[in-house]
């Protein structure tokens, strides 16, 4: 079942790397600022190794933690034990984005209707990856491209993507 509302937001590389040792293998300021411009005012859903990765609650965004242990909290976090329960947390949301990791994205698949994808132009080690991704189902509506500078570690490109016949 699709939830009309649920959006993707993931940087990734031609190698479909989205983490490295828990952390991001490049620095790109541009998809730092795009990340806080779109998800600012929203419910973000993600997995506890990507929050812990993170170390802190995002401002002006509410953080929902998916995760496993029973016993994990956070002051000031939604916490829950899945998927479900965080989207239908986040139910009131006009967009709810899913941020991470592979786990979460995966899981969230079937529920996207749109995605904010961050295209790093470059092959980099890394140990965790974007899941496959159905591209048949989808439409890329928007894509710019923008060349590697003294804040932006590699060329990339901001796309977004539809859920085709939506």
């Amino acid at each position: 079942m699709r939830d009309p509302n649920v959006s993707l937001i993931v940087a990734v590389s031609e190698n479909n790397v989205i983490g490295n040792q828990g952390g991001m293998p490049w620095h790109l300021s541009a998809d730092l600022k795009r990340f806080r411009q779109l998800t600012t005012g929203h419910h973000i859903v993600l997995g506890r190794r990507t929050f812990d990765s993170i170390g802190r609650l995002l401002p002006e965004r509410t953080t929902i933690i998916v995760t496993r242990n029973r016993n994990f909290h956070f002051p000031g976090a939604v916490v829950v034990s899945s998927l479900a329960i965080a989207l239908s947390a986040a139910a009131g949301d006009d967009q709810p984005f899913v941020i991470g990791g592979a786990e979460i994205y995966q899981a969230a698949l079937e529920h996207l209707q749109t995605m904010y994808l961050t295209r790093v132009h470059a092959e980099v080690a890394g140990d965790t990856f974007l899941p496959e991704i159905e591209w048949a189902l989808w439409t890329l509506v928007e894509s710019e491209r923008f060349g590697a500078d003294r804040k932006n570690d590699f060329d990339y490109s901001f796309e977004l993507y539809r859920r085709s016949g939506t």
